[in-house]
């Protein structure tokens, strides 16, 4: 029988690129785990997040999830490093230019095993997000809350995760987060972040069929075409209400 993670004050953020999400996190109160392939932010983080990191509540790992450990090929997107990813067509988009690098895998049982299971995990991997999702089927324990970035597979996203006992969803549309304030933790959300976690996003839980058309109708029709234009973005955050 699966249970979930809901009394961890652990988060994992599996895309840490600039940070803004972690130091959010950090903010909120929990314990951070924030993995990032590309070596510069790692460093820049490092330096960022020094006071949390040396007080035991940040760990940076610098590596890339996938689907096995060892090391793996990485591409660096120079023109604009949250495209960043394994996937080079992912990596590639518009021309850009990448620089391929070797960097260190790890798979998302090795993170549980290695931290424990946090109490909201947070995907955002550039083009490997299912891999991440596929993970989750038949474990134990699961966090208590997930987000996961939109793309085209956004349908298959919402089936796995129902699959993983998932019974409550949201969206969030993250272009609508930018200047958001957070007045009891002083915070103000930067452009970029994904924003506020779990309950504290605005609207009732639905149902995974109210979710699947409610995303139908306002973000991809059932071929995956995007019904809205490119300069909004959403995430879809689920939980597990009973």
């Amino acid at each position: 029988m699966t249970t979930y993670a809901r009394n961890s004050r652990l988060i994992f953020d599996l895309g840490m690129n600039n940070g803004d999400d972690t130091d959010y996190y950090l903010k909120l109160g929990y314990d951070v785990v924030a993995l990032e392939a590309n070596p510069a932010l790692c460093a820049k983080a490092s330096e960022r997040f020094a006071d949390a990191v040396e007080q035991g509540r940040l760990t940076i790992v610098h590596a890339a999830i996938w689907e096995h450990s060892g090391e793996t090929s990485f591409l660096v997107n120079l023109d604009n490093d949250h495209w960043s990813s394994i996937d080079p067509g992912w990596a590639g988009r518009d021309d850009s230019t990448c620089e391929r690098i070797t960097v260190q895998c790890v798979t998302l049982p090795e993170l549980f095993a290695r931290f424990g299971v946090p109490y909201y995990l947070k995907i955002d991997v550039e083009g490997v997000d299912h891999v991440v999702l596929d993970q989750l089927r038949g474990a134990p324990l699961l966090p208590a809350c997930i987000s996961v970035e939109d793309c085209r597979f956004g349908f298959d996203y919402m089936e796995t995760l129902a699959a993983c006992g998932y019974d409550g969803f949201k969206l969030l549309d993250q272009s609508t987060v930018e200047g958001r304030t957070d007045a009891e933790h002083g915070h103000i959300f930067p452009a970029g972040a994904s924003g506020p976690l779990g309950r504290d996003i605005e609207g009732d839980w639905l149902s995974y069929n109210d979710m699947v058309e409610h995303y139908a109708t306002t973000v991809r029709d059932r071929e995956g075409n995007r019904l809205a234009p490119r300069t909004r973005w959403w995430d879809i955050h689920c939980t597990r209400l009973t």
